[in-house]
């Protein structure tokens, strides 16, 4: 797995193709969390955004309320979304995984629903 951090400023995406790519870093960012976010709740899955640090929370209830979440990262020269794994001990460090590319919000949304259902059953 690659792991692309550019250095502080510096944005790290390259690649053009779709309407994420073409904004300014910061409108980026805010249009892919917002659409995540929006995504999620067209699942049923209540959502919370956390601009600062690029994340989305996915969360359920059902019992007991389960949280899983979606980080916002530079990837192979595009913006993804990354699978953050709290603390399960089959997952080596980093415990992120790659989701999604950045506008395939609803592959993303489908997915963490996904793992939401599976570690509440």
């Amino acid at each position: 797995m690659t792991v692309e951090t550019p250095p502080s400023g510096i944005p790290g995406l390259a690649a053009h193709g779709h309407r994420l790519d073409n904004a300014p870093v910061e409108l980026l960012w805010v249009r892919a969390l917002n659409a995540l976010r929006a995504e999620l709740r067209s699942c049923g899955v209540e959502a919370r955004v956390d601009g600062v640090i690029g994340t989305v929370e996915a969360v359920a209830h059902d019992g007991a309320s389960r949280v899983q979440r979606a980080v916002l990262r530079p990837h192979r020269g595009r913006l993804w979304w990354w699978l953050h794994w709290h603390g399960d001990p089959s997952v080596p460090p980093p415990y992120r995984a790659p989701l999604a590319p950045a506008a395939r919000t609803a592959d993303a949304a489908r997915r963490i629903a996904g793992v939401l259902a599976r570690t509440g059953a």
